[in-house]
C-alpha cells in the first residue's frame, strides 16, 4: 500500500459532497480527495457514482470508506495507473474475517484523462459494506452403521467414482480420505468387512490390497472379479433373448454401453472368440461376432447350441 503523509498534507484538496445513507447505517458527509501525483484518495460509499479528479498516467491508491462490521472504516485498493479512456475492473480489498457486499470495482478514466468514476459490480450501486464471515463449522449428524464380517474378492472399477476412507463416511468416526479410488483401478482386492449406514441398503467395504489395508469404499466402486478365456465356439441367439449385447462384460471393471439389442440377432448364428465368468456365477458371458463383425458381449443364457 502506497503511503506518503507529507505529500498528502501539502497537495490534498478536499471537497465536501452531499450526505448519503449507508444501507440503513445512518447518514454522513461524503468526502472526496482530489487525486494528485502519488497520492491516496478516499471516497465514502454512496448511492450514486463518484467522480474523482486526477491526472491520467499518475499512480494512485484509492480508498473507500464504508461500514466494516457496523463500524466506519477505510479500505484500500492496490495502487494503479489509468490511461485516458481506460477502464479497469479489480477485486474488492480483502478484510480479514469480513466479506464485501460487492465482488468487484470498476475504475473508468474519462477520455480527457482528468478524472475517473468508480462503480461496483458493474453498476451504479454504491451501497457497499463488509459483513463478518461466520467461522462456525457445521457438523453433520452421524448415523449408526451395521457391520458384518465378509470374505470377498473383488476388482476396483477402472473409473471407480469413489475414494477410500479410514472409516465409513458419515459414521460416528472422524473420516478422511486415505487413497483415491483411481489409484487402485483394475486391481484385485480382498474384503473382510462391510458397513451399511442406517436408512441405506447398499454397503461400504473395508478393502485390502496385497494384505495391506487401503480403506473403506462404496460398493459401486468395486465388482466381482471376472476370469477371461480365449475360445473358438459357435452358438445361436435364442428367439426371445432377455439380454443385450454390450461393448464389455457388464458389471465388470469397464464402463459399458449398449451396442445392439439381443432381439436384433434372434435366431442368428454367431461365432465366439472369448468368454468370461464372473465370480459367484456359473454361466459365462460371450463375445460374439456375425459375419466377422463384433456385435458385443452377451450373457450365455441368451445363446443355444454352444459348441
Amino acid at each position: 500500500m502506497f503511503k506518503n503523509t507529507k505529500t498528502i498534507s501539502k497537495k490534498m484538496l478536499i471537497s465536501l459532497l452531499t450526505g448519503v445513507t449507508l444501507m440503513g447505517l445512518g447518514a454522513g458527509v461524503t468526502t472526496a480527495v482530489t487525486n494528485t501525483s502519488n497520492m491516496q484518495t478516499s471516497v465514502q460509499a454512496a448511492t450514486t457514482p463518484e467522480y474523482i479528479s486526477g491526472k491520467a498516467g499518475t499512480e494512485f491508491q484509492q480508498g473507500l470508506t464504508c461500514s466494516v462490521g457496523g463500524i466506519q472504516k477505510t479500505v484500500w485498493f492496490s495502487s494503479m495507473t489509468l490511461k485516458a479512456g481506460e477502464t479497469k475492473t479489480v477485486s474488492m480489498p480483502k478484510v480479514t474475517g469480513y466479506a464485501s457486499s460487492a465482488t468487484s470495482a470498476t475504475f473508468k478514466e474519462n477520455a480527457s484523462g482528468t478524472g475517473y468514476t468508480l462503480v461496483f459490480n458493474g453498476t451504479d450501486d454504491y451501497s457497499v459494506y463488509y459483513a463478518k464471515v461466520s467461522t462456525k463449522k457445521t457438523t453433520k449428524k452421524s448415523v449408526s452403521v451395521k457391520y458384518t464380517k465378509k470374505a470377498l474378492t473383488k476388482q476396483v472399477r477402472l473409473a471407480p467414482g469413489h475414494d477410500f476412507y479410514n472409516h465409513v463416511p458419515g459414521s460416528k468416526y472422524a473420516t478422511k480420505r486415505v487413497h483415491y479410488g483411481k489409484t487402485y483401478a483394475g486391481k484385485t482386492i480382498t474384503i473382510n468387512d462391510q458397513g451399511i449406514k442406517k436408512g441405506m441398503k447398499t454397503p461400504y467395504y473395508r478393502c485390502y490390497y496385497k494384505g495391506k489395508l487401503i480403506g473403506w469404499i462404496y460398493y459401486s466402486a468395486v465388482v466381482n472379479k471376472a476370469t477371461y478365456k480365449t475360445v473358438k465356439k459357435t452358438a445361436t441367439v435364442i428367439a426371445t433373448p432377455k439380454n443385450n449385447f454390450y461393448n464389455h462384460l457388464t458389471y465388470s471393471v469397464y464402463k459399458t454401453k449398449l451396442l445392439h439389442y439381443g432381439k436384433t440377432y434372434r435366431d442368428r448364428k454367431v461365432t465366439i472368440n472369448k468368454q468370461a465368468v464372473r465370480a459367484g456365477t456359473k454361466t459365462p458371458y460371450y463375445r460374439c461376432y456375425v459375419n466377422g463383425k463384433e456385435i458385443g458381449w452377451i450373457y450365455g443364457g441368451n445363446l443355444t447350441n454352444i459348441k
